[in-house]
């Protein structure tokens, strides 16, 4: 169980009502607090430092777009995980997203079981985030990988598939998978998308 519940702030920007009505009741059902922001400008105008553990992002907003919301974010308070929404998903989208720093990226329509452990999730990463007693130790478990786990996580980073990546370096898919597995393991990732924000975000 996750500490405190009632203390955290969940921001959810969106333009469609519906979805942002939605998304409030679904945390509300978990005992999870959440404000609502209709545009980005919305958020960027109300937005308050330190107040924030969580932001649900839609990618498409007129005006102001979700990845420069985060962009803006990033530069105020880069430890809030940022999960991307939207109903246009699309591989050069996400890859997009996960080269921003994303936590995660979810398409419209919700699985909501799924969207609760991710937040869930990005709750406690704001938590390691706030506790890690300096930025720089963040980087140690890169430094931990072997030569080989350095080659496979920068295909990764560029979002080569296991079956790529072992015709390149001229192994056996089965051989990418430990690798990969070793990798997830040693940066506690919980998803890819967060892996390679976290290898964004040392950069």
């Amino acid at each position: 169980m996750d500490a405190n519940p009632a203390h955290r702030c969940i921001c959810i920007v969106d333009d469609d009502a519906q979805v942002r009505r939605f998304l409030l009741e679904v945390l509300a059902s978990v005992g999870l607090a959440a404000e609502e922001y209709s545009s980005g400008e919305d958020f960027m105008r109300r937005w308050r430092p330190g107040h924030t553990d969580c932001v649900l992002l839609d990618i498409r907003m007129p005006r102001i777009t979700g990845p420069e919301v985060h962009d803006w974010l990033r530069q105020r308070n880069p430890e809030v995980p940022v999960i991307f929404l939207s109903g246009y998903a699309d591989v050069p989208t996400a890859v997009r997203a996960m080269r921003l720093g994303a936590f995660d990226f979810l398409e419209k329509p919700f699985n909501v079981q799924h969207l609760i452990e991710r937040v869930n999730a990005a709750l406690r990463l704001s938590d390691d985030r706030r506790a890690a007693p300096a930025p720089a130790a963040c980087d140690d478990w890169r430094k931990s990988l072997t030569p080989r786990e350095q080659e496979i996580l920068a295909a990764i980073v560029v979002g080569k598939r296991n079956k790529v990546i072992a015709a390149d370096l001229g192994i056996s898919e089965r051989t990418v998978e430990t690798h990969r597995a070793h990798i997830m393991a040693k940066s506690g990732a919980g998803s890819v998308i967060e892996l390679v924000g976290m290898v964004a975000g040392f950069k």
